[in-house]
C-alpha cells in the first residue's frame, strides 16, 4: 500500500530532524506544484514502515500543511488518521490482533450505550459511528455501508479490519 507525506519545503528547512525522517523514509523526493516545493516521503510498504511513520507524523505534528495521501486518496483527518496508526502499533504487540480489536471496540462500545445488537464493526474507531448504519430496505448492504465508514474514519487501511458479512 502506497503512502505518501508531503511537507512544504520551507517547514522542513527550519527543522533538521524533520528532514533526517524524510530521509529515513524508503524513498524521498522534492515535488513542486503552485503552492511551492514539498518534501515528499514515500512508503510503498506501508503498513510494514508504520513506525517510521508515526515518527515522521509526530514530528511534523504543529506543521501547517503537510499532506498524507494514501493510495492516492488524500488522509483528510491527520489526527484520526494517527489514532488509527496508534492502535494498529499497538495491537503488533498484542498476542491475538483480532482478540486486541474487539476489547478496544466493547470498551468503546460500552462507554458510548451501544444498542443491544452483534457489533457489525469490530473497530473502535467505527463503533460509535455504526449505530447510524441503515438496516432498511433500499439501503446499501452493511458492509458497503461500513466500508464508507471506515473511509471516513481514517480506518479503511488497517490490515486488522475485519467487517463482518452481514445481511441487509
Amino acid at each position: 500500500m502506497r503512502l505518501t507525506i508531503a511537507i512544504p519545503e520551507a517547514q522542513v528547512v527550519e527543522a533538521p530532524t524533520l528532514l533526517r525522517m524524510v530521509r529515513m523514509a524508503p524513498a524521498c523526493d522534492v515535488e513542486a506544484d503552485e503552492q511551492g516545493a514539498s518534501y515528499v516521503a514515500l512508503f510503498d510498504d506501508f503498513p510494514e514502515s508504520i513506525d517510521i511513520v508515526m515518527r515522521l507524523i509526530e514530528e511534523a505534528w504543529d506543521l501547517r500543511d503537510v499532506h498524507i495521501t494514501l493510495e492516492g486518496r488524500p488522509v483528510a483527518s491527520r489526527i484520526n488518521f494517527y489514532a488509527v496508526l496508534r492502535c494498529y502499533h499497538e495491537s503488533l504487540g498484542a498476542p491475538d490482533a483480532d482478540a486486541y480489536c474487539l476489547q478496544q471496540a466493547e470498551k468503546v462500545g460500552t462507554d458510548g450505550g451501544c444498542p443491544d445488537r452483534s457489533c457489525v464493526s469490530h473497530c473502535q474507531f467505527m463503533c460509535s459511528r455504526c449505530v447510524g448504519v441503515s438496516r432498511h430496505l433500499g439501503a446499501n448492504l452493511i458492509p458497503i455501508q461500513l466500508l464508507e465508514l471506515a473511509r471516513r474514519a481514517e480506518v479503511d487501511w488497517c490490515p486488522n479490519l475485519r467487517i463482518a458479512k452481514v445481511d441487509a
